[in-house]
């Protein structure tokens, strides 16, 4: 297993914050990955519930071989990152490159159109009325799943981000069970619901208050 290396989240108009930051959070406070958050420019972009986020990168100052994988989340208004096409030109070079691309509900389209998906099974969250209006977009390798993986692309529906994340952080090699960082459950019994850290990491967390004071 080769080492971890950072991680790249690209950003772009509308894009869905819930959709990632399980995967995200988990990977920089359970495994103190690096995450780069790069778009086509500087400009602030804002998301699909209207925080505007400001890109650590710009998408031609990224050096691929220094990323583990590639995040692409969904949004809600397709149009602005379809029509970016220093983002499709990234894309379709990612194509040539030995990296875990993971593209959550909508964002399987960008992959379609950088040519990513043409013999590749994909989900996503993707309107049925798509295929035969995209050409791009090939409808016999989308599977109604709720995550695929194919070779080195993970796509998956919006709603199933838990699943997205632990199917990205097993194919990272991070873990090789993902119950200790996403519990979701049916229901619950008291004993899952309280907590208590030990005595050495209490004292962590008391240190940790106290220089932030």
């Amino acid at each position: 297993m080769l080492p971890m290396k950072k991680v790249l989240c690209i950003i772009y108009p509308n894009f869905s914050l819930y959709e990632i930051t399980a995967l995200t959070s988990t990977l920089a406070l359970s495994f103190d990955s690096t995450i780069d958050y790069a778009a086509s420019d500087h400009s602030m972009v804002v998301s699909e519930d209207g925080l505007p986020c400001q890109p650590t990168k710009t998408l031609d100052q990224i050096c691929i071989e220094e990323y583990s994988c590639v995040i692409l989340p969904g949004m809600i208004n397709i149009g602005p990152a379809l029509q970016d096409e220093k983002l499709i030109s990234f894309l379709r070079d990612l194509g040539e490159q030995d990296i875990l691309i993971a593209a959550i509900s909508s964002a399987p389209l960008l992959l379609a159109k950088a040519g990513l998906l043409k013999d590749t099974k994909f989900t996503g969250g993707i309107w049925q009325n798509f295929f035969g209006y995209f050409e791009f977009l090939p409808r016999e390798n989308f599977q109604p799943k709720l995550v695929v993986q194919d070779k080195q692309i993970i796509t998956a529906i919006g709603f199933a981000h838990q699943e997205f994340a632990r199917k990205v952080i097993l194919s990272l090699g991070l873990a090789t069970n993902t119950d200790n960082y996403f519990k979701e459950q049916n229901e619950y019994a008291e004993e899952d619901l309280i907590f208590t850290l030990s005595d050495k990491e209490f004292d962590q967390v008391k240190r940790s208050i106290e220089n932030s004071l």
